[in-house]
């Protein structure tokens, strides 16, 4: 039994109350291919949606500039971090929410994660308000993500990707949090991916799972784009250092990026991986409920030039970075030119 099912009952023949606010916050990184899709379908649930560009290269900012232009209310910030730091600005966009946009709930999504919520029996909202009024204290609600695959059955026509990737697997054990700003004042740390929340070193126990609330989660879209999350995303967990490398984070990325640095074509040239790495027996044909509509801004996306694109970004930022580093500090220029006057026999 849910705790939606309990809430029903509950919910009925209540006086309403003044409505609360949610917020969503999104941490963003080349995404020009969904995130029109995904901003206009979770404006349904949410009053106002925060994002943080992480540096985007591909169209991204182009987007969303002309979804705030539309009317959608939205917020943009930027950090063009080439390391790995999750942690520090998941905890931020929560602040950024209660403090500044008075939510009640913070909701932590991808932009590959759309919010499906047609197994409730009532709507988010209804629910929401039915959960603050129960006798149970819940400050985090975790709700599992469900992921949905690529196939060569999908419509390649078709740009909005919700309506185009289809197939999914059953939900999975891995969840997302959704927070109340009840808990801003108690040392929150909103952890890395979102999946747990943390106040005064402990994580919350004021927490439901509601399996009742999918997360309908498009992480892997076309191969090129795989390519680019190898790539990118243990360079960064390489850029931030050795004590990073040690948590284990993101080292789902480790294996990919030396196959594609060593051996580039297991995977290029690989008709499993180009073609149908994600076809499974156990995909279940089942649509999410998209709310999003039409489309004004999304092209039809070219992956191979989306995937140059990105890791180019990428590239230049890092690059950058590393120049402002030496031009702060002559300690730190003396201690890379002692790096590149180096020479070893190897051979």
């Amino acid at each position: 039994m849910t705790f939606a099912s309990a809430f029903r009952h509950a919910f009925q023949g209540r006086t309403k109350a003044k409505a609360m606010k949610y917020v969503a916050v999104t941490r963003i990184l080349d995404e020009a291919d969904i995130v029109e899709a995904f901003t206009r379908h979770s404006a349904l649930f949410v009053g106002h949606h925060i994002f943080m560009d992480n540096g985007s290269n591909d169209g991204t900012l182009d987007i969303l500039r002309a979804l705030q232009d539309e009317g959608l209310p939205i917020t943009v910030f930027q950090n063009k971090s080439v390391h790995y730091n999750e942690r520090e600005f998941n905890t931020f966009l929560y602040k950024e929410a209660v403090d500044n946009h008075q939510a009640d709930w913070v909701v932590f999504l991808d932009a590959d994660e759309f919010l499906d919520d047609r197994h409730l029996g009532m709507s988010f909202h209804q629910y929401f308000e039915a959960l603050s009024r129960s006798d149970r204290p819940a400050h985090c609600v975790k709700v599992p993500m469900v992921n949905y695959q690529y196939t060569r059955q999908d419509d390649k026509g078709e740009v909005i990707v919700p309506r185009r990737m289809i197939r999914r697997h059953a939900p999975s054990d891995t969840c997302k949090v959704i927070v109340s700003a009840k808990i801003r004042h108690d040392d929150i740390l909103i952890d890395n991916g979102s999946h747990h929340v943390f106040c005064r070193g402990s994580e919350v126990r004021e927490a439901i799972t509601e399996n009742s609330i999918w997360l309908a989660h498009f992480s892997e879209r076309s191969p090129f784009q795989l390519v680019v999350k190898f790539v990118r995303g243990w360079a960064k967990v390489l850029a931030a250092g050795e004590s990073v490398i040690e948590t284990g984070a993101s080292s789902h990325y480790r294996g990919p990026f030396h196959m594609l640095r060593d051996n580039p074509e297991s995977l290029l040239r690989s008709e499993w991986f180009m073609t149908h790495k994600n076809e499974h027996p156990d995909l279940v044909e089942d649509p999410m409920r998209y709310h999003g509509g039409e489309l004004r801004y999304t092209k039809s996306p070219d992956d191979e030039m989306l995937a140059v694109r990105s890791l180019m970004g990428y590239l230049t930022d890092l690059a950058d970075q590393h120049g402002r580093l030496i031009d702060s500090s002559a300690s730190v220029r003396q201690l890379v030119e002692q790096w590149g006057s180096r020479h070893d026999r190897i051979l």
